[in-house]
């Protein structure tokens, strides 16, 4: 069955699949690639420092740039105080943006030493002035992403979620993992159910889908409004075209693209869109991910990691494609 359109707050989502926030990876470049494929209907930046993003530009920011295919999209903030939110807000105003979300879940060490990420979710009355003064600052649709928390108490969990809907947030995003759990351990799409039991607001699931019919078991067992999906979209850029074929009622079993065909037109997208001290970081970072589509893929990460330019990089992975098959899928 096909799922309805997403609504959060006036903006709408369809197909309701979602590009995640990924710190070095949902820049401009892989979102037009997978705007290219088709079947995402929204788009989320990478964290942005809500501390740093008044002093950033378009013009000037790897981090800002997007082009007009990337629509819609909701830039995320990285915040630990609501002092940090009038300046960068205005700024996510300026850019355009079609909606603001609130990152409550990251567990890189130093990101939560400094009281942001994923330490919101240990101290509920500041994230609820957080929330509040994004609230009363803007008219966008507004959204936070948030784990499990540091252990797994459904009661802490429980009032966490229904604070930020009392205080404002038009939907969220539940990565149900705990911060030590990292990618270790299979997320527990149970509490997706159980949030979304819970709350009034859309609820977007996120975590271990990376197929088409894993996308369809996460909509049917837990009843989320939308799924989003990370790394697995990285892997394979062209998924939610997929994904949609699946969910369509005349679905049809399609080939999916070719990976070297993707590989490449990601280096062309990469050279017309980011300044060239940026490129090579990001296509290695890039590639770590897409040489999973590889049997012998660590060849080909190494190949790349140790290129001087991308125009090295990619021609090294030619050749490697020249040898290589892809893995099925």
């Amino acid at each position: 069955m096909k799922p309805k359109p997403l609504y959060i707050k006036t903006l709408r989502v369809d197909p309701p699949l979602v590009l995640a926030p990924m710190s070095g990876l949902s820049h401009t470049v892989l979102r037009q690639l997978v705007a290219e494929y088709g079947g995402c209907g929204l788009f989320y930046s990478e964290m942005l420092s809500a501390r740093a993003l008044p002093l950033e530009s378009p013009e000037s920011s790897t981090w800002l740039r997007r082009s007009a295919h990337e629509r819609p999209i909701i830039y995320q903030l990285l915040v630990s105080s609501g002092e940090e939110l009038p300046g960068a807000i205005e700024k996510v105003d300026a850019c355009g943006a079609d909606g603001l979300d609130l990152n409550m879940g990251c567990t890189t060490a130093l990101i939560t030493k400094r009281g942001g990420g994923i330490a919101l979710m240990k101290d509920l009355k500041r994230a609820q002035a957080i929330v509040t003064v994004s609230r009363q600052a803007t008219q966008l649709p507004l959204t936070a992403k948030i784990r499990l928390g540091w252990t797994l108490n459904w009661h802490a969990l429980r009032d966490f979620c229904l604070m930020l809907q009392e205080s404002g947030v038009d939907a969220i995003s539940v990565h149900p993992r705990l911060k030590q759990d990292r990618l270790k351990r299979p997320a527990r799409w149970e509490y997706i159910g159980r949030i979304k039991g819970l709350l009034d607001i859309p609820v977007i699931g996120n975590g271990d889908v990376d197929s088409p019919e894993a996308a369809l078991r996460m909509f049917n067992q837990t009843g989320c409004d939308a799924v989003m999906i990370g790394r697995a979209a990285v892997r394979r850029p062209w998924l939610f075209s997929q994904i949609t074929g699946w969910l369509s009622p005349s679905h049809h079993n399609e080939s999916p693209p070719e990976p070297p065909e993707a590989y490449n037109r990601f280096v062309s997208l990469l050279n017309a869109s980011i300044d060239p001290e940026c490129a090579l970081p990001l296509l290695k970072r890039f590639t770590f991910y897409f040489a999973q589509n590889y049997a012998f893929g660590h060849t080909l990460w190494r190949l790349v990691h140790n290129a001087k330019s991308t125009t090295e990089a990619l021609a090294h992975a030619n050749d490697f494609f020249q040898t290589q098959p892809a893995k099925p899928g």
